[in-house]
């Protein structure tokens, strides 16, 4: 479970954090007399935020499947190592799309 996450809600999550956020400034944009970017940042940080638990997740995940067991043991549960990393790749990747996604809304003004 705790790979799934990384693997299937955080890039769920990019998604709906870069669509809010476009609904958020289409809304935002006509009242600039008193425009706060606060709900902004706040779907962004959020969803950073769920992107990290997720892949530190999945990297404990990982982890346990990864030690327990001698290296030279037939018996290594490498599938389920293959996709705790695997999902480390695609939270670390998400977390970061989310930051992306979050950079122009620091530097340029709404209006």
């Amino acid at each position: 479970m705790r790979t799934w996450l990384a693997l299937i809600v955080a890039p769920s999550l990019t998604l709906a954090c870069l669509g809010v956020n476009y609904a958020l400034v289409s809304t935002m944009a006509p009242a600039c007399t008193a425009v706060s970017v606060a709900p902004l940042n706040g779907v962004s940080v959020a969803s950073f935020a769920v992107c990290v638990v997720a892949t530190i997740a999945a990297w404990l995940r990982w982890r346990s499947m990864r030690g327990g067991l001698p290296s030279d043991s037939t018996a290594r549960p490498a599938r389920a190592a293959f996709v705790a990393s695997v999902a480390i790749g695609v939270g670390v990747l998400s977390a970061l799309s989310v930051l992306a996604i979050a950079i122009p809304q620091w530097l340029l003004s709404l209006c």
